[in-house]
Order: C-alpha cells, then sequence, then structure tokens
C-alpha cells in the first residue's frame, strides 16, 4: 500500500503508472457507485471494471469477448482502489475526473515503437503545412494527441486501401456531348419522338456522409491539437505527425469529403452499428476519430490552455509484441541484406504461431509470441515480456513451464525472453545443451538500444548455422582490406583458389597493406614504421600458425582469409583483424587473429 499513489476526490486529473495503485481518498460512499456506472464501469463482483474494445481484434474472437481492462475499482470506506492494467493512456474514472496511466518506460519510446510497428516513420518527410490556419493553444497530454494521431492515420491509410463508403447517383441527360454511358433503349424513343440526342447515364459518386465526415472533422481537430503551443511544448516527432494528418485530411478533401463543426454532436452519436457490416476495417479510424470528437477541445472556446480530456488506452503489452516482432523481422531482412551467400532466403521471424500437439485435434494448441524458423527447422522461440524493471521472467514458474514447453514442441534449444527492463543474461539448462536468454538492454530502456540487442541476438543464433555470417557482419561494420578485391567477391569466400587464398602468406599480406595504404580512410605507406612491415609479419605468422600437434592451424586447402581493417582500432593507424574461415567434413569454422595495429 505504501507504494500506492493518493489523490483527493475531485482532482480533475489524477496520474499513476500501468500496474501501479492509485487511491481516491474522500470519495462518498452513496453516491459513488452511479457516477463509476455514469462513466461506463461495469460491475464484476465486488469490483467495477471498464474495458474497451481492442483496436485489432484477435483470430477467433469476437470484440466484445476479447475488449481490453482498462481499469478495476474497488470501493473501500470512502476511499475507491484504482487499478490499471498494462496500458497507457487518459481513461475517465467518474464525470469531471480521469486518470492518466504513465507507461513505464519513456513516452518517446512508446511514440517511436507505434511508429514502427504500423511502419509510418521511414517514408514521411516534412511539408508546408497552412499552421497560420490552425488555432495556436497550449496542449497537455502530448504524448496521447501523439497516439491518437497515429492510430488516426493508419486507420484511414487502411479505409483508402480497402475503399471510402460511397453513394452512387445515376442521373440522365439529353445531350449530344456527354460522359458516361448512353441509354439506348431511352434514346431510341427520342427518335421515334423526332429528338435525334442521345440520353447519357452519368454516374456521380458521392463521399459526404456522416461516417467520413466524423472522420474528417476529427483530423482537422487533430491538426490544432498537433501544433506546437505558444509555451515551447512539442509533440514526439511533431513534424512527422502533423505532416501525416495533414496529408489525409487533404486526401478526403479532395473526394469531396467536408464536416461542419456545428454538426460534432451528431458525430459524436455515430457507433459502428451505423456502418454496414463489410466496412470493419474502419474500426481503427472510426474508434480513434470517436475519442478525438468525446473530448475536451482546445482552442474554441477561448479560454487559454485546457488539458485534453480523451477517454483512451493502449495495451502496452500487445504493443510491444508487435514491436518486437517487427524488429525481429526488420533485423532478419538486415542480415540478408548482407548474406553474400543467400542462404538466409527462407529465415523468417513468424508472429503467434499455433502449434498443436496432438495430431488431428486443433483444439489444443500453443501460441509462443515469435518463432525464428528456417523453411521447417525451428532456430529458436521467442517470447515478449513487457515486465517491471528488475524482474527476471525465467524466474516466474508459468513463463518458465510454457517455454519449455515451446522448446521442447519445436524441437529447439534456443529460448530468448524479450524484456525492456532487464539486462542480458544467459541460462544455460542443466543436463542438456539447451539454454534461456533475457534479451534485454542494459542500463534504461531505449529502442536503439533494445533494437541492437535483439539484432545481436538474431546474428549469433543464424551464425550456428551459417557462421559466415559473422565475417559477414565484420565486413559491414568496418572496411574489407585486400588489393583487387571488393565486397561482391565475399559471394567466393569459401574458393581456396579464389580472391581470398592464402596460398602464398607473403604476397597475401602484401595485398592487406597495399589495400590499406591506397584506401581514403587508412594511412599512407610513408606514414607506416618501414612501410607496414611489422603488421605484415603478424598476418605472415597469423596465416601460417600451428596448433599444438604442430599441424597447420588454417591448412591452406581448406582455408581462406578475410583481413578487416578498422580505422578506429587504436589511436595512431587502426588495426587489421584476420578472419579464417575453414571448411572440411564436420563443417566450416570461423576464427580470428589479431586485432593487428599498424605500426
Amino acid at each position: 500500500m505504501s507504494n500506492a499513489v493518493r489523490y483527493d476526490y475531485g482532482t480533475s486529473l489524477c496520474s499513476v503508472q500501468e500496474n501501479r495503485k492509485l487511491i481516491i481518498e474522500d470519495c462518498d460512499p452513496d453516491t459513488i457507485n452511479n457516477e463509476l456506472r455514469a462513466a461506463n464501469f461495469v460491475r464484476e463482483g465486488s469490483k467495477f471494471v471498464k474495458k474497451r474494445p481492442r483496436l485489432r481484434t484477435r483470430s477467433g474472437r469476437n470484440s466484445e469477448s476479447d475488449a481490453l481492462q482498462v481499469l478495476s475499482v474497488r470501493l473501500v470506506d470512502d476511499t475507491l482502489h484504482v487499478e490499471p492494467s498494462d496500458v497507457v493512456g487518459i481513461v475517465r474514472l467518474v464525470p469531471g475526473m480521469s486518470v492518466q496511466v504513465e507507461p513505464k518506460v519513456d513516452w518517446e519510446h512508446v511514440i517511436q515503437m507505434l511508429l514502427t510497428v504500423y511502419d509510418i516513420d521511414r517514408t514521411q518527410s516534412h511539408y508546408g503545412v497552412p499552421l497560420d490556419e490552425l488555432v495556436s493553444s497550449g496542449v497537455e497530454s502530448a504524448r496521447i494527441i501523439a497516439i491518437l494521431a497515429i492510430n488516426y492515420v493508419h486507420g484511414v491509410r487502411t479505409i483508402r486501401r480497402e475503399g471510402f463508403i460511397r453513394d452512387l447517383n445515376i442521373r440522365r441527360r439529353d445531350g449530344f456531348e456527354g460522359l458516361g454511358s448512353i441509354d439506348v433503349e431511352q434514346t431510341l424513343m427520342n427518335h421515334a419522338t423526332g429528338n435525334p440526342a442521345p440520353t447519357w447515364i452519368e454516374t456521380q459518386v458521392e463521399y459526404a456522409n456522416p461516417v467520413n465526415s466524423a472522420v474528417h472533422m476529427a483530423g482537422k481537430l487533430l491538426l490544432r491539437l498537433l501544433q506546437q503551443d505558444q509555451n515551447g511544448h512539442q509533440h514526439p516527432r511533431q513534424d512527422v505527425l502533423l505532416s501525416m494528418v495533414h496529408q489525409e485530411v487533404e486526401r478526403m478533401e479532395e473526394l469531396g469529403i467536408q464536416s461542419s463543426q456545428k454538426e460534432i454532436g451528431g458525430y459524436r452519436r455515430l457507433s459502428l452499428r451505423d456502418l454496414p457490416r463489410q466496412r470493419h476495417y474502419y474500426r481503427r479510424a472510426f474508434h480513434t476519430s470517436q475519442s478525438i470528437l468525446s473530448s475536451t477541445l482546445l482552442g474554441q472556446a477561448g479560454g487559454g490552455p485546457e488539458e485534453l480530456l480523451v477517454d483512451y488506452a493502449l495495451s502496452m503489452n500487445k504493443l510491444f509484441q508487435d514491436y518486437s516482432n517487427r524488429v525481429l523481422n526488420r533485423k532478419v531482412e538486415s542480415l540478408r541484406q548482407i548474406d553474400y551467400l543467400d542462404q538466409l532466403s527462407e529465415v523468417k521471424c513468424k508472429p503467434e504461431p499455433p502449434i498443436y500437439p496432438f495430431a488431428g485435434n486443433s483444439e489444443a494448441r500453443h501460441q509462443p509470441d515469435h518463432l525464428l524458423t528456417d523453411g521447417d527447422q525451428t532456430l529458436a522461440v521467442l517470447d515478449s515480456k513487457y515486465y517491471q524493471a528488475g524482474k527476471n521472467p525465467a524466474n516466474e514458474s508459468a513463463s518458465r513451464s510454457r517455454m519449455f514447453a515451446y522448446a521442447y514442441l519445436t524441437e529447439t534449444d534456443r529460448m530468448a525472453f524479450l524484456c525492456p527492463q532487464y539486462r542480458n543474461v544467459r541460462l544455460p539448462v542443466q543436463h542438456t545443451g539447451a539454454e534461456i536468454e533475457v534479451v534485454s538492454p542494459d542500463g534504461d530502456f531505449t529502442c536503439e538500444d533494445y533494437e541492437e540487442v535483439i539484432r545481436k541476438y538474431i546474428l549469433e543464433t543464424l551464425a550456428i548455422t551459417y557462421p559466415e555470417l559473422h565475417v559477414f557482419e565484420a565486413t559491414a561494420d568496418a572496411h574489407l582490406s585486400l588489393s583487387g578485391v571488393s565486397e561482391d567477391a565475399l559471394s567466393e569466400v569459401h574458393d581456396t583458389n579464389g580472391p581470398f587464398s592464402i596460398s602464398n602468406p607473403a604476397t597475401f599480406a602484401d595485398r592487406v597493406i597495399a589495400a590499406i595504404a591506397f584506401a581514403s580512410y587508412g594511412p599512407n605507406k610513408p606514414e607506416l614504421e618501414n612501410q607496414g612491415q611489422w603488421t605484415k609479419s603478424r598476418i605472415k605468422e597469423a596465416c601460417t600458425k600451428s596448433d599444438e600437434e604442430d599441424h597447420p592451424k588454417y591448412p591452406q586447402h581448406e582455408t581462406t582469409c578475410i583481413p578487416i581493417y578498422d580505422p578506429d582500432g587504436n589511436d595512431d593507424h587502426g588495426t587489421v583483424t584476420l578472419h579464417f574461415l575453414r571448411s572440411d567434413q564436420e563443417g566450416t569454422s570461423v576464427s580470428t587473429e589479431g586485432p593487428f595495429p599498424l605500426m
């Protein structure tokens, strides 16, 4: 209870972090039940629960049974004990009071997750927006507005792709010039009555209807809310969001869709039941628009900055899972771009794949969050865990048992929990070769750090089967330095008679130093001590190295070498690292020698 956040009854906006408890004191027990019902809470046993429909219903479930629980409330004497789930947003508690649920991670990263999930952050650029036509006013809860804007744009784009609701108006007109098709029967009748003019059938498409107008009005209001206020507060990615919303509003106006502020009351009364059943793809845009239209909008009463009160919530658990899957696939694709041997063509990361433990029984199934697969082979099973800071999911019995079940059913020994706020840790499973890894950035969560540790885990997993990836990754981070050889030649990386042959170690060493000396990023030969002889000697010694039994460590008929130059490797002239690929009957192995400094 000591960790609970306390506010007095009547506070207009109460702030609490997700999964923390909020206590509202000095309530009136005689009226609070009716006030909760007025705010759309439903009684379930000894508590009141508020739910919101999910913007994306899971397959096989209807929107009502899969609704998202936002808040649960219990009345204890004259206090309300309010518990948010893993949601963020502003939710109306009782008339005149709202709860702002804050995320565990910074809002900046929540916005970045949304942009990544909807894949709308890399293709947008800021362009001229008529800011002088917008109403300037102070806006609190800027992050909620950003979430609304992202969902709005995603929803309207879906409508554009699937088709706006429209009416077809058919009009007939007589004349020698027209568009459309000719009504042959009526034209013949015209001729019979002495009128030689044909009758044209013209079809006019009309997009102006209350539903489209409501979405349009919400977009105009979003533009007002997204404008930077005079006090210097700014929304995350404001230029991108403003540009995106403005573009969608303009496109609707090009179709003739307009809206009037006088009709906001009518727009608010619309519901999904007013849509044809086949227009289910309107759900996200319509839900978001209703959230905007039902809020206390700014800049209309002239009373200065007001608070945006929106009954709107976003599931962070689901967002983190969707974000993780998008990152996983992006990192697989980025590694595919450096795969010069084209080995990763069938590698995928599947979201929530169903696994059926019993043949012929589709009712019993498991569903991990992510599976990394290569064709029919499962390389790793991964589960997203949006836990609070410091919590290790491997210590939780239920999560651990499910993970072991996933690994057993998919026949893989690599398992990973993806967490935002723990640390990277490896946990070998006793008496097996299996391993659970907690994949998490060290320190405070940022999207950049999280995406980097995801890439590292994917690379390590794929390199078990395709060890050449370590070499290709090294060339991407630094410079392949071998005279007469470009990165395109890496497709011949296993050819012992090809560009990476070490059959003549002295010549090979000369080619390494020559490539560095003639490159724009490397030192010239006169800058090196004895023209780089010391480094050449180290390269030759590495190529002719012997193992403990005095056998060649890198047999020339089985081994190739890829030299990588890092200009930042030391304070002087950089370093050279040699990557040896040895292929024999047991497969391919990668070893490194160095880094050797250029003296």
